[in-house]
């Protein structure tokens, strides 16, 4: 279980092609490359070490930019520190990507004026966000809202597996 979160472009409505360029001097600049196939690939640097942050290893993935389909990528277990929100807002805006937030409030999140009004299918339950601050502050409430209810979902289960007394 995790906070998850998609990362595409759109125009006319459809889900066209992310800014390949864009995102591949985005991670040259900081050592790292795509590898792996689509629906299998991974974000790792020269010695094939996967991508962390603050020292803990991200799932974060996006896909091979020499692959025929549109290129998109996400992250199935999004900690939202600080470092990861700078990092998915700078490859979002390289490559002329949106986040979709399927926890909602915001459902769709728009970086760096990367998509106009008419892009995305829900105006009314989108942000514009202009730096990896705001993006952390946009995500901040579903988040803590989601880690509250992990918590109580958690909490029940340890109920469920702890050692009940005999009962006669």
């Amino acid at each position: 279980m995790g906070f998850s979160l998609h990362f595409f472009n759109l125009g006319d409505g459809d889900v066209v092609d992310a800014d390949r360029t864009g995102i591949e001097e985005f991670l040259t600049a900081r050592d790292l490359h795509v590898e792996g196939e689509a629906g299998n690939s991974a974000i790792v640097d020269s010695s094939g070490q996967r991508l962390a942050f603050d020292g803990f290893w991200s799932d974060l993935h996006i896909d091979p930019l020499d692959q025929e389909d549109a290129v998109s990528g996400g992250i199935d277990h999004a900690t939202l520190t600080a470092s990861e929100c700078a990092f998915i807002y700078g490859l979002c805006s390289a490559g002329r990507m949106m986040i979709v937030n399927p926890q909602g409030d915001p459902l769709y999140i728009v970086v760096g004026r990367t998509h106009s009004e008419d892009d995305v299918p829900e105006p009314d339950d989108t942000v514009w966000v202009e730096s990896p601050e705001e993006l952390a502050n946009a995500l901040g409430s579903g988040f803590g809202e989601f880690r509250e209810f992990l918590q109580r979902v958690q909490a029940t289960q340890d109920d469920l597996e702890a050692p009940r007394p005999d009962v006669p």
